[in-house]
Parts: C-alpha cells; structure tokens; sequence
C-alpha cells in the first residue's frame, strides 16, 4: 500500500512522531529516530528511545496499533500511517548506524530553519533504541489545508 513517492518521502529527512496506546485508549507519543519502508516485506520499521519514550516503548506489542506522523520541517508536508505492530525487537547495528544519521542530519536541517540543537536534544535522539515493526493499513495526507485528513489508501486486512 505505499508507493515508492511515500517511501522516499518517509525515509527523507523528516521529524517523525510515534502514537501507541494502553489498554485504556489513552494514547500516547514519542519523536522517533529514523523510519524505512521494507520493500520486500510491505512493512515500516520506526526507530525510538524506550528509556526516553517509556510509555510509547511500553505500549508497542504486536497486534497493537500504531500510528507514525512524518513531516518534511522546510515545507510542512505530511502523512500519517496506521498500521498494527508486527514486531518490537532491539535495533542491529546498521539500524543503529541509520539512526546515528539520521540525527545528525535533522539537527542539521533544524538548524538550517532557526531550531537549535539545544531545543531538540532532549527529544532527537539515537541512544537506547528500539525497532518497531509493523504493517501499514492506512495512509493519510496530513499536510495543513483542505486535504488534510484526507485517506489516501487502505491496505486489504491480512
């Protein structure tokens, strides 16, 4: 269900924001650390500190929900995918290298717009990381303006 336009633009630089929720619906955030789209397998997989993030980690098991926010900073482009969580897992080393840059690079472009490391270091981060994976069944536009909110797809239910 996501095409190669939304894959390059989730896995651009983008701010990324995490929603799980508990067992009450009471949902709940996390700024991750890096996203990509596994082409061979159709899933998302989000990077987030779990000792930042303990309620969102907490609360990431598989078959629960999940929802990731991304947006492009220069342009306020977005979408936001559902999906339900396949797999909670420690991250590899390539995941944690991916993560590594992916920081550097959005305090970089934060930068670039007026948004100081000091404002972002206590929520952009690439220590105590874990890899949520999960299966897309959703996709909105989220970009401010007449279509935001608007479903682009949904993927069949497996």
């Amino acid at each position: 269900m996501i095409g190669a336009d939304v894959a390059a633009f989730l896995e651009s630089p983008v701010m990324i924001l995490v929603s799980t929720r508990n067992s009450g619906h009471r949902a709940f955030i996390a700024r991750g650390s890096g996203a990509r789209f596994d082409r061979r397998h159709g899933h998302i997989d989000v990077l987030l500190c779990r000792g930042q993030w303990p309620d969102v980690a907490g609360n990431a098991a598989k078959g629960a929900p999940i929802a990731v926010t991304v947006v492009r900073p220069s342009d306020y482009r977005a979408f936001q995918v559902k999906g339900v969580i396949e797999e909670v897992a420690s991250i590899s080393q390539e995941e944690q290298q991916r993560a590594t840059a992916y920081v550097t690079r959005m305090l970089e472009i934060m930068a670039e717009l007026g948004v100081t490391k000091v404002q972002l270091s206590h929520t952009l981060t690439d220590k105590d990381l874990v890899r949520i994976s999960f299966l897309p069944t959703d996709l909105f536009a989220q970009t401010p303006g007449p279509d935001a909110g608007q479903r682009l797809e949904q993927a069949a239910q497996r």
